[in-house]
């Protein structure tokens, strides 16, 4: 129980709201704590694109790999430029203040998600799942999906 509360709390928190289902693939919204309105998505692919803005965004936690370029354009950078600097969450976090995401249910399912790490390109992290309170850790961006359709109400 107490490691269900630490995933609960973390600054990258995000509930994953599934509604409903077409064309093989589910619709829904995802609530984050720095804003009051959700992010809709029409198929786990949108979902997974949506969410990992959202952790480039906030730099946490930091991609383990950079994206290869051959075009001379300079990509924004998100890094930080020294150790004492402050983190981009926690710029976002005191500018935004922080909401409860946790009262928000999706009709068919709701997953709690932290992303601890991204390594290897992709995810790694924690989910829980609101219908059996399981807390469940993955360790890719496939594996997350194969355990949330698994717990999808059909």
């Amino acid at each position: 129980m107490g490691d269900d509360k630490q995933a609960l709390f973390a600054r990258n928190l995000i509930s994953i709201c599934i509604d409903g289902t077409e064309n093989a693939d589910y619709q829904g919204k995802i609530w984050h704590q720095y804003s009051d309105d959700p992010l809709d998505f029409i198929s786990f692919l949108d979902m997974l694109e949506i969410i990992d803005e959202l952790l480039d965004e906030w730099d946490f936690p930091q991609k383990g790999l950079i994206e290869r370029s051959f075009d001379k354009k300079e990509k924004p950078s998100y890094k930080r430029k020294s150790d004492s600097e402050e983190l981009v969450i926690d710029k976002i976090q005191r500018e935004k203040g922080t909401r409860n995401v946790q009262g928000k249910k999706g009709k068919k399912a709701t997953f709690l998600l932290q992303v601890s790490f991204r390594q290897n390109a992709t995810w790694q992290g924690h989910v829980i799942c609101d219908k059996s309170g399981e807390k469940i850790d993955f360790e890719s961006a496939l594996e997350l999906l194969r355990i949330m359709d698994k717990n999808i109400e059909m």
